[in-house]
């Protein structure tokens, strides 16, 4: 399992401010690591991909599978096809596309393949994911 995001900013942010302090002329660069998760082009939320009700989640650069931001864990079945912007799990096949979020900006979210219409992920009792289409059609942003 891959550690929450927010551990690693705060792992990343106090080591740093452990470093202050105590004289010296020390000339200090930081370099931000690259993404862990994939950066959606035309993303306003950059990695934060969403679901028809707005539930967060992104996809990890190196298997491509789902980070849940509500369990805070990568889902191994629930991942994008190689190369691609396809998400399958299990029976589920969507995509990831850019759409008009409801404050006008464009936004990653995962779109059902069949209906074309926004889905919910949801977890079950046992913590796993269970997906819903709805009946939203998104607003597509121009490509």
């Amino acid at each position: 399992m891959k550690a929450a995001p927010q551990l690693i900013i705060l792992s990343s942010l106090a080591a740093l401010l452990a470093g202050c302090g105590g004289g010296g002329d020390t000339n200090v660069t930081v370099v931000a690591p690259s993404s862990q998760f994939i950066v959606w082009p035309g993303n306003s939320g950059g990695t934060q991909v969403i679901d028809g009700l707005g539930h967060t989640f992104a996809f990890y650069s190196d298997t491509g599978c789902l980070y849940n931001s509500q369990t805070g864990r990568e889902n191994s079945a629930f991942c994008l096809v190689s190369g691609s912007n396809v998400v399958t799990y299990g029976p589920f096949h969507g995509q990831v596309e850019n759409i008009v979020a409801s404050d006008g900006t464009c936004r990653s979210a995962i779109i059902d393949q069949i209906t074309g219409n926004f889905i919910d992920i949801e977890t079950d009792v046992y913590g796993r994911e269970v997906v819903a289409t709805t009946s939203l059609y998104p607003a597509f942003c121009a490509r």
